[in-house]
């Protein structure tokens, strides 16, 4: 009489995974201590990974017996696929390849030793072994048991499928959305691009400088953003390395060097990404700083210096802007200025949880401080 309790296909190291816990659970079903249960797992991991790594795959059974006149029997069953083992006797004499084992150093001789019944049969269509281990059941409840043991690794067959599937369905997920995402980043980038080219044909076309001072700053603006979605496409998450963004971004800046006037602009950053929001935000606070400098920080001088700092330190993102130039008359507090820059930074530093202070003596200092929130 024979009972089956459940069946299992061997291909990949993940399947010896899920064997280790059907065995485990069989084993505990079945009422084993845990002496004879470790030995029981540990054949069965040894055989199974036989069968993956020598004989190209096959499957598991584990099913309860009866022989005649004697003990309820537990049968871990083994089948490959492989070309068969060479030297059999060597083998199980605890020689060769298949006899030493290079997973838990068991080898069919480990197995042989450990098992109360074992049998083996190898050919050049592969290979079949059974492992017979005496179970603490009663030929009475010899069905029942194995029903409930029959449950038990539907159980996790089942879980580990639905897992595995739920991981597969993530990870194609995950891909079409860093895919669509990526393709968000281009066309945006590509959009916003086109529209800072008109605006610099229009800058080239203005009569008026104020005109063209205007419509420059504007096209820095929107130009810090595309290079933003640029950085964004070609990276692999929503993070920023905030260094050579900055370098592109005063770059753009620098646009307003003139014959008799050449301004250093310095970046000093660290490696550490920041999130793309806050490096988008920051852009445009760049933008706007390295731009007010350049029109009104160095009147009659030919050369000024402007210096970027920023660094992460355990939660907390600093920037720092400082200037050479002219600094402001004494009472004025451009972070309360009603003019469109000041209000687009005093905006993006709050939106940001920001903190902000501005020191205008001696040029112009702007320090801020966020939360690093991913």
């Amino acid at each position: 009489m024979a009972q089956t309790i459940t069946s299992l296909s061997l291909t990949a190291a993940d399947d010896v995974k899920i064997l280790q816990q059907i065995a485990t659970a069989v084993a505990e079903t079945l009422g084993f201590k845990r002496f004879h249960a470790t030995r029981l797992v540990t054949c069965a991991l040894e055989l199974a990974r036989n069968v993956i790594e020598h004989g190209g795959g096959g499957f598991a059974r584990l099913s309860l017996h009866e022989p005649r006149g004697g003990a309820v029997m537990l049968r871990l069953a083994f089948a490959d696929q492989g070309s068969g083992i060479d030297d059999l006797e060597e083998a199980l004499a605890g020689h060769g390849t298949r006899a030493m084992g290079d997973g838990l150093g068991l080898g069919l001789a480990g197995v042989r030793r450990m098992a109360d019944a074992f049998n083996v049969d190898t050919g050049a269509t592969g290979t079949r072994i059974h492992a017979d281990f005496a179970a603490p059941v009663e030929t009475s409840d010899l069905a029942r048991v194995a029903e409930d043991a029959g449950n038990r690794c539907d159980e996790i067959l089942m879980r580990e499928s639905n897992a595995d599937r739920r991981i597969r369905q993530l990870e194609t997920d995950l891909s079409a959305r860093e895919l669509t995402i990526g393709e968000v980043h281009h066309r945006t980038a590509n959009n916003l691009t086109m529209i800072a080219s008109l605006i610099r044909m229009e800058q080239r076309r203005a009569e008026a400088d104020e005109t063209r001072d205007v419509l420059a700053s504007l096209g820095i603006r929107v130009d810090s953003m595309a290079r933003t979605h640029k950085l964004l496409q070609a990276g692999t998450g929503e993070t920023v390395e905030p260094g050579p963004y900055l370098q592109q971004i005063s770059a753009l800046a620098e646009t307003f060097n003139r014959a008799d006037l050449q301004v250093e602009v310095e970046i000093d950053s660290d490696d550490m990404p920041i999130p793309a929001r806050l490096a988008l935000d920051l852009g445009l606070i760049t933008g706007e700083l390295v731009t007010n400098a350049f029109k009104h920080a160095f009147p009659d001088r030919s050369k000024g210096r402007i210096s970027i700092r920023l660094v992460t330190q355990n939660d907390t993102i600093f920037y720092r802007f400082s200037d050479d130039g002219v600094g402001l008359p004494e009472g004025h507090k451009p972070e309360r200025s009603g003019s469109l820059g000041w209000r687009m930074i005093r905006t993006t530093v709050s939106s940001n949880m920001g903190h902000m202070t501005v020191d205008v003596s001696g040029g112009v200092t702007v320090e801020m401080s966020f939360p690093r929130i991913s």
